[in-house]
């Protein structure tokens, strides 16, 4: 069963943000799409692997571990008394060849060697068990999503550590044997993986604010040309109307992600926003929607949920004002 959510990557979020208010540079368009590639890789292994079941196993996705000092980060992580299978999933296309342990995509080589990624993975996943004087398997999979990806390899023992799309519901199909079911050896071990979880270290995005278009923006078609009504503010392009609070959740995930770590306070809110909420309704949103931290006379917040759709997804509230899709 899966134990935890798989969550957006800070760096997609980021992206995401950051492309709704400004014009991504070549370097940054490549690396969001690369970004968003491998997330949409993850989301079919989990919908393929959720439609065979995985009732005996216990199943950690998207997580950070720390780990002898170092931290590692970890697609899938299968559990069971036998012990923990790591699955580091590649969402590649096209045609790849290994030839003398390199990797290329045509006659271009490819810089990071998965192999090698999953070897200290598995390696981390050792010293973890090690450290802890206990006794179970510790293994790892390269897992290849995508039908539109052929592999080759001068090496045939490259073929035993990887499992492409056509195998891919037969691989997920042996964890439900009861031979390999998650009994009290597997609770100890997901909880030796839960107590070495921790935040992503590696997030810290540095952003120029004067690149940014301050203001509210259409979820539909992204556009700054809204009309604003006492509730609402409806899109003067595409004709969607959110209310206040949907704008204003939209705004808090972008400077969330944008300035990650830095405080939000009001009225940094209110010039991101660009005034285009009255402060009242942006105060009492922000008293709704994050966590006050006091420091003499000042406060500033921090984002209750994880983001924009979590948010959406978590809020009990009641909207009296509802949004609408034209």
């Amino acid at each position: 069963m899966f134990i935890n959510e798989r969550t957006k990557p800070h760096e997609l979020i980021y992206y995401e943000a950051l492309s709704a208010r400004t014009s991504l540079m070549k370097k940054e368009a490549a690396k969001f799409e690369n970004v968003k590639k491998g997330y949409e890789g993850e989301m079919l292994y989990d919908r393929i692997l959720d439609s065979i079941g995985h009732g005996n196993v216990l199943i950690y996705r998207d997580l950070f571990l720390s780990i002898d000092g170092s931290v590692t980060q970890y697609d899938t992580l299968i559990i069971s008394d036998i012990g923990i299978i790591s699955n580091e999933i590649k969402n590649f296309s096209g045609s790849v060849t290994v030839r003398d342990g390199s990797w290329y995509r045509g006659n271009f080589s490819i810089p990071n060697d998965a192999f090698s990624q999953l070897n200290r993975a598995v390696g981390k996943l050792m010293e973890l068990r090690n450290t802890s004087r206990s006794d179970f398997k510790v293994s790892g999979k390269l897992i290849f999503p995508n039908d539109n990806f052929t592999f080759h390899s001068d090496d045939q023992s490259n073929w035993n550590k990887i499992i492409l799309r056509s195998g891919l519901r037969d691989y997920f199909r042996q964890f439900n044997q009861s031979a390999i079911a998650a009994g009290n050896k597997a609770q100890y071990i997901s909880r030796l993986i839960s107590s070495s979880i921790v935040e992503n270290p590696y997030f810290k995005p540095e952003v120029d604010k004067t690149r940014l278009k301050f203001g509210l923006y259409c979820g539909r078609c992204g556009r700054f040309n809204l009309s604003k009504k006492r509730f609402h503010l409806t899109c003067n392009k595409c004709g969607s109307t959110e209310c206040n609070e949907t704008h204003l959740l939209r705004a808090m995930n972008d400077y969330k992600f944008l300035f990650y770590n830095q405080p939000m306070t009001r009225n940094s809110l209110l010039e991101f926003i660009d005034y285009e909420i009255p402060q009242y309704t942006v105060s009492r949103f922000v008293n709704k929607y994050c966590f006050q931290h006091k420091s003499g006379n000042t406060s500033h917040y921090t984002f209750k949920y994880y983001d924009f759709n979590d948010a959406i997804n978590k809020s009990d509230v009641y909207k009296r004002y509802r949004d609408s899709r034209s």
